[in-house]
């Protein structure tokens, strides 16, 4: 029964991270200039300004850059976006499922069940198990997820589920594009806010992984 709500919980957690108001899109930036002058990159007309806080930069650290800047800033949030999805729903998977069933190392025989939840995983993966998957994440980095491989901001030439002409991203079309990418761009942010708070709740409460469960009181999540 715990195993089905957990799995209930997951199907319906994307959802629950959509933002119900539709992005505030600035009216368009003219991007040509009068002869001698220099034109601007305005990033108040691109995705993720949404109401009612609009435009968030209270650094100012926007102001100035050039297009190919805020691009490359656009990728690195979307792909931390991305991870932080997958890491949230490991974080609940793990409390919910379980481990992966074998060994993750014959030397010392060490199975899955064995590695704790949470932070405390981190010392308990063998330093040769971490260099892999170091090396396997840089290889990613390098080759098909460079930012040198990507037509825009998170689309990698690699993955054309839609085809071509929508971009790589399957259910994506001219009409709802913006609309698609945005709840992506809010998604990621919301798990990365997550996975912050589940880490800090884990340092806090390291018997409960970050997630509150049933206390004697009754206050909890499960």
């Amino acid at each position: 029964m715990f195993k089905a709500a957990v799995l209930a919980l997951l199907a319906t957690s994307a959802s629950a991270f959509v933002a119900k108001t539709g992005p505030v899109r600035s009216a368009p930036v003219a991007r040509t200039a009068a002869k001698g002058s220099v034109s601007m990159f305005d990033p108040r007309g691109e995705l993720g300004v949404l109401r009612p806080v609009g435009f968030f930069d209270p650094l100012g650290l926007s102001k100035g850059i050039d297009e190919e800047k805020f691009n490359r800033w656009r990728t690195v949030e979307i792909k931390h976006g991305r991870v932080c999805m997958m890491a949230f729903v490991g974080f609940i998977w793990q409390q919910g499922v379980g481990h992966f069933p074998g060994y993750i190392s014959h030397s010392p025989d060490l199975k899955f069940a064995d590695i704790p939840d949470g932070v405390a995983a981190i010392g308990a993966v063998p330093g040769v198990g971490w260099a892999q998957i170091l090396w396997f994440a840089g290889l990613l980095e390098l080759g098909m997820f460079s930012v040198k491989t990507q037509r825009a901001p998170g689309a990698f030439n690699f993955y054309r589920p839609g085809g071509p002409e929508l971009g790589g991203y399957p259910g994506v079309t001219d009409e709802n594009r913006a609309q698609k990418l945005t709840i992506e761009l809010q998604n990621g942010r919301l798990a990365m806010l997550g996975v912050i708070g589940i880490l800090m709740g884990d340092v806090v409460t390291p018997d409960q992984a970050g997630i509150p469960f049933p206390l004697e009181d009754g206050i909890g999540l499960f």
